[in-house]
């Protein structure tokens, strides 16, 4: 059900990511004109410093895609070594559906996508589907910003500290998500905010 809805809703609702980019680029676009105005630069060395921050923020805003390799298609790496700070341990085992998120506490975009995917966890959960949030940072560190998301935050948390789960999936930066089939392969990667729904 999770897997079939995932593919319908992504095609039914339009990405929030790109409009994200567009309003985020014009701001951008609009600062760097008021600088190099304020400062007498010339139009190319304006015009210079729009493209490149335009580059820049693309690059920025796709890194928590889930990086540039697609695992799609491919066994899902293990979830073992996890050390759980909420919830359940998810069960690694055929005919169960997870949802792999990555993100860290000091991560902005992290912090907007956690209500959607805990929402999503709501949704799915009793249906089978089974989540958790992996992030290198300690308890110490998680338990207050658990704390302080209350009920927009329930969903399974666990910490990564060394990295060895992390380094088998393609995360180049963050949030970024991995929906595992029931078959044990990676169906869906992505930003969190752009079709995980």
């Amino acid at each position: 059900v999770f897997e079939r809805s995932l593919h319908w809703s992504s095609l039914l609702s339009p990405p929030r990511m790109p409009q994200m980019q567009s309003m985020i680029s014009m701001g951008a676009m609009f600062a760097i004109s008021r600088v190099c105005s304020h400062y007498n630069q010339p139009f190319w060395v304006t015009f210079g410093c729009q493209i490149l921050a335009i580059i820049l923020l693309m690059k920025f805003m796709n890194m928590g895609s889930g990086g540039g390799k697609s695992i799609v298609g491919e066994d899902a790496p293990s979830l073992e070594g996890l050390t759980y700070i909420q919830g359940s341990p998810v069960k690694e085992k055929k005919g169960r559906v997870i949802v792999v998120e990555f993100w860290a506490t000091w991560c902005p975009p992290c912090k907007t996508s956690i209500p959607h995917i805990d929402t999503a966890f709501k949704t799915y959960h009793p249906q089978g589907v089974d989540f958790v949030g992996v992030t290198k940072e300690s308890s110490a560190v998680v338990l207050p910003f658990i704390s302080k998301m209350k009920e927009n935050f329930t969903y399974p948390v666990a910490s990564d500290p060394k990295g060895a789960v992390s380094a088998g999936f393609p995360v180049s930066g963050i949030p970024a998500a991995f929906v595992i089939g029931k078959d044990g392969k990676v169906v869906w990667q992505g930003h969190p905010m752009s079709g995980l729904e």
